[in-house]
C-alpha cells in the first residue's frame, strides 16, 4: 500500500510538472521550451498539502510583452507552500529588448494547495525577496538605445569593464554628423534605472562643451530603465553593475509580484 500510495504522490507531480509548463507556455503565447521541476517535502504528504522543498522554472527562446510570474490573493485555508523557487530564463525578449539571461532564487513562495492537488494548477499566493540578477549583451542594450533614440542613425554599442560606449550619427543642416559618448554607468537610488555618468561626449572627434555634453546625457539618461524596459519594475531591484566585455549584469533582489502591478496574469478564471 505504502508503495502504490508513493507512486501515485510521484505521478501525481509530474503530472503537475507537465501542467506548469503547459500554463506558463500559453502566458508565453506558445513560444519558447519550459521546464518545471518540483522536489516534494514530506513525500506523499507533503504532494497532497502541495509542500515542496523547492520548484526550478527553466524557460528559454520566448517573446513576450511582460514576464509571466505573478502572485494571486491567498487563500488562507488552502496554503501550501515552497520553501525555494528558483526561476532560469535564457535567450529571450520582453516587449523587444532581447535578454541574456535572468535568474532569480526566491525564499518562503504560498501556493494555492487546493488548485494544485485538483486542479493541477501552480497559483502564487506570496513570495518573499531573494537574490537574483539579470544579465544583457550589447545586442539588448542597443535594442533599448534604438527605441530611446530614433533619431541617431546607425548606431552601435560597446561594453567594457570601464564603462559603455555609445556611437551613431545625427543628422544636422542635413549632412549627418558622427558621435561618440562614453562614460561609466551607475545604479540609480531607485534601484530601477541604469546611468551614464562622467560623459565625454565628441563630434566628427571634437569634444563638445559641457553644456551640450549636459544635454547629450540628459538625451542618453536612463540607459536601462528595468521596469519601462525589461517589465520588471515589481519584480526586481539593481543593487549593484557589472560590466564585462560586450555584458552588463544587474545583481540585486527580486521576487513574485502581485498581479495587480502588471503583467500577464497565470490564472484567468480569478
Amino acid at each position: 500500500m505504502v508503495l502504490i500510495v508513493c507512486a501515485g504522490a510521484r505521478e501525481h507531480t509530474r503530472r503537475l510538472e507537465r501542467a506548469a509548463e503547459c500554463q506558463i507556455l500559453r502566458e508565453l503565447g506558445g513560444s519558447g521550451r519550459v521546464h518545471v521541476h518540483i522536489t516534494p517535502r514530506w513525500g506523499a504528504v507533503g504532494v497532497l498539502l502541495a509542500r515542496a522543498e523547492s520548484i526550478r522554472v527553466e524557460a528559454e527562446g520566448f517573446h513576450t510583452a511582460q514576464m509571466p510570474f505573478f502572485t494571486e490573493p491567498p487563500v488562507h485555508a488552502w496554503q501550501g507552500k515552497a520553501g525555494q523557487v528558483q526561476i532560469l530564463l535564457r535567450d529571450f525578449s520582453v516587449s523587444g529588448v532581447p535578454i541574456r539571461r535572468f535568474e532569480a532564487s526566491l525564499p518562503d513562495v504560498t501556493l494555492d494547495s487546493r488548485a494544485a492537488a485538483f486542479h493541477l494548477r501552480v497559483r502564487l499566493f506570496q513570495a518573499g525577496w531573494g537574490m537574483g540578477w539579470v544579465e544583457l549583451d550589447e545586442e539588448g542594450l542597443l535594442a533599448f538605445i534604438r527605441r530611446r533614440l530614433p533619431e541617431v542613425r546607425s548606431p552601435t554599442v560597446r561594453i567594457e569593464p570601464s564603462g559603455i560606449q555609445i556611437e551613431g550619427e545625427l543628422s544636422a543642416l542635413l549632412a549627418p554628423w558622427r558621435f561618440t559618448a562614453g562614460g561609466r554607468v551607475q545604479v540609480a537610488t531607485d534601484g530601477l534605472r541604469l546611468l551614464l555618468t562622467d560623459v565625454q561626449v565628441q563630434m566628427e572627434g571634437e569634444p563638445l562643451s559641457p553644456a551640450v555634453t549636459q544635454k547629450v546625457l540628459s538625451a542618453l539618461n536612463p540607459v536601462l530603465d528595468v521596469s519601462r524596459d525589461l517589465g520588471l519594475g515589481s519584480a526586481f531591484r539593481i543593487e549593484k553593475v557589472e560590466l564585462r566585455p560586450g555584458l552588463v549584469r544587474l545583481i540585486g533582489r527580486a521576487t513574485v509580484p502581485p498581479r495587480e502591478t502588471g503583467g500577464v496574469n497565470g490564472d484567468r478564471t480569478h
